[in-house]
């Protein structure tokens, strides 16, 4: 079981860095300034019925699309996804284990969405 859930997680990275695509330019990145920073860590509480991904989408502006595992974060509030950085959900603690769209939250679930990678 657990193999399986790497497996999955692997292929929803891989599809991720696919989708966000390749680049040789410059990715240096300017420092961020208190006007500029983005949030990379999100907390948000579930309600019952609805999903990991409803729940983000009516808080935060979120680019998406849609792939054979479910919905792929491209952005949130504009801080993309990209090869080397991702966004990653949990649920009251534990990494999901599906799309976003597919888990069903409960009243009070614990949701944390944080930007991660190199």
């Amino acid at each position: 079981m657990k193999k399986r859930i790497l497996v999955i997680m692997f292929a929803l990275v891989a599809t991720a860095s696919i989708l966000s695509g390749c680049s040789l330019k410059n990715t240096a990145k300017a420092p961020e300034s208190a006007e500029t920073a983005q949030v990379r860590n999100i907390n948000l509480t579930g309600e019952n019925g609805k999903s990991v991904f409803d729940i983000l989408k009516s808080k935060y502006q979120v680019d998406s699309s849609d792939s054979s595992f479910g919905v792929m974060i491209n952005s949130i509030n504009g801080l993309a996804s990209s090869d080397k950085e991702f966004w990653l959900y949990s649920v009251n603690g534990k990494p999901g284990e599906v799309a976003a769209d597919k888990y069903i939250t409960n009243n009070g679930d614990q949701i944390t969405w944080e930007y991660k990678g190199a």
